[in-house]
């Protein structure tokens, strides 16, 4: 039962987040305003790929020392 209520507490704040976010574009539209991002649980892709982002670590570790 417990996994049962967890679930249903999980797609209660997904309903809720996407509510605010409507409810965000609503406010930005009326007022002629920028449209706000999309929602998303993914983190956002700064075009970086993974080996890139070590090699630029690498690269900034170096210069430090």
């Amino acid at each position: 039962m417990e996994l049962i209520n967890l679930a249903g507490i999980a797609l209660l704040a997904l309903l809720i987040r996407k509510l605010v976010w409507c409810l965000r574009w609503l406010w930005c539209h009326y007022h002629g305003q920028e449209t706000p991002e999309p929602v998303s649980f993914l983190p956002r892709r700064t075009g970086a790929t993974f080996e890139e982002r070590i090699r630029q670590a690498r690269e900034q570790n170096e210069e430090d020392s």
